[in-house]
């Protein structure tokens, strides 16, 4: 596409971008940990197919890399399109939620080389603090400034537990408190906080069954008792 008609189409896009660019480029990572303490990572990146035909190397050397990239590291990966968005859906499946901080997706978040979580394990819970500074200037690469400058795209941050938090700086929570959401910006300032105490299954599991077997001791217990007195009450009858 020639010079002219680039900056002829990014006038026009300027000026109808509320009318067909509504929410841009979506991007949207949910994490979600399990109560065995297992996590499931979703990922949802799209973008407007009108946006594509101003910088047709979005597809290519955004998108398509990124789809790459993710599928290298396990990820599922799957086209998410519609009549006006395209764009995919990734997935996968971490055995706990330590594994974030060993995938490119850190380093895009600014956080490569940290731990994002911090996990303390004792006996009977496993405690989460998540305590970090998101930067997304690496997910969107600096030759992608300019579009995006233009057109800020709706990203954000979702968190699934099985417990309600303990605390928490999230932008919204949904109406249970499983589900929290953070809103972030290509400017900065994504300070993200969360603390949860989740029990192990184990430990549960460890109760359930000593539950188990006080009740079955107790009702032993009040067995024999009935059972020594009916034989005592029979002793008694025969002797008469």
């Amino acid at each position: 596409m020639s010079p002219v008609k680039k900056i002829a189409l990014l006038l026009l896009l300027v000026v109808a971008a509320p009318l067909f660019l509504s929410g841009c480029i979506e991007f949207t990572l949910h994490l979600t940990i399990n109560r065995n303490l297992t996590s499931d990572l979703d990922i949802t990146l799209t973008m407007p197919r009108a946006l594509l035909a101003l910088e047709p190397e979005l597809e290519e050397k955004f998108l398509r890399e990124k789809k790459e990239e993710l599928a290298r590291q396990g990820f599922e990966v799957a086209d998410h399109t519609g009549d006006s968005m395209i764009g995919f859906r990734a997935t996968k499946k971490l055995q706990s939620v330590e594994e974030l901080a060993g995938l490119s997706l850190a380093r895009d978040m600014g956080l490569e080389g940290r731990d994002i979580f911090t996990v303390e394990k004792k006996a009977l819970t496993t405690t989460y603090y998540l305590d970090a500074d998101v930067d997304l200037s690496d997910l969107i690469g600096e030759e992608n400034n300019r579009i995006f400058a233009l057109f800020p795209p709706d990203m954000r941050f979702l968190l699934t537990l099985p417990v309600r938090p303990l605390d928490h700086n999230a932008t919204s929570i949904t109406a249970d408190e499983r589900t929290l959401e953070w809103t972030l910006s290509l400017e900065g300032g994504n300070h993200i906080e969360l603390a949860a105490r989740v029990p192990n299954p184990s430990a549960v599991i460890l109760g359930i069954v000593l539950i188990l077997l006080l009740l079955g001791a107790i009702i032993a217990a009040i067995y024999l008792r009935k059972s020594s007195a009916g034989a005592r009450t029979g002793k008694k009858a025969a002797a008469k």
